[in-house]
């Protein structure tokens, strides 16, 4: 069973009815080093299960499943068994992450007493936007320090 681990310092809050660390535009760059490895490999793996998934579908169609389609599929299988792991161990550290095609993850924050959401993109150096969490990544702003609160 994976344990909760939640950033030191700051404050917690609830957060749409649930008690969430809020992290701060530095904490939340300054863990963008643990996130970045794992977002990439999930990034990367989300194409081989579109590819196999892809692969496995065609056969489907036709009705035909050779032993081949039996082993990608187990091979499927595996692979999102071990990226729901992944994306666990991710939200473990109190992040949220919201599409792998882009790499998006999301920060809970408070801005102005607003629940907020800092947003990451895989690729950017560091935490620079953010957005409320009913805008998405199109409500995207740019992110300046002294907005974003504890």
């Amino acid at each position: 069973m994976l344990s909760r681990k939640v950033p030191e310092a700051s404050q917690t809050t609830t957060f749409e009815n649930q008690e969430m660390h809020l992290f701060t535009p530095q904490e939340a760059s300054k863990l963008l080093s643990d996130i970045k490895p794992k977002v990439k490999e999930l990034v990367e793996r989300k194409r081989v299960v579109a590819k196999l998934h892809g692969e496995i579908e065609k056969y489907n169609v036709i009705g035909f499943r050779p032993i081949e389609v039996a082993e990608k599929a187990a091979q499927l299988d595996a692979l999102v068994e071990d990226m729901t792991w992944k994306i666990a161990e991710l939200e473990d550290l109190g992040v949220e992450v919201k599409d792998l095609d882009y790499g998006l993850v999301d920060f809970p924050a408070e801005r102005y007493g607003e629940d907020v959401l800092l947003c990451w993109k895989y690729g950017e150096r560091e935490v620079s936007y953010w957005h409320t969490p009913h805008e998405g990544f199109p409500g995207r702003k740019p992110l300046k320090l002294q907005l974003i609160q504890p």
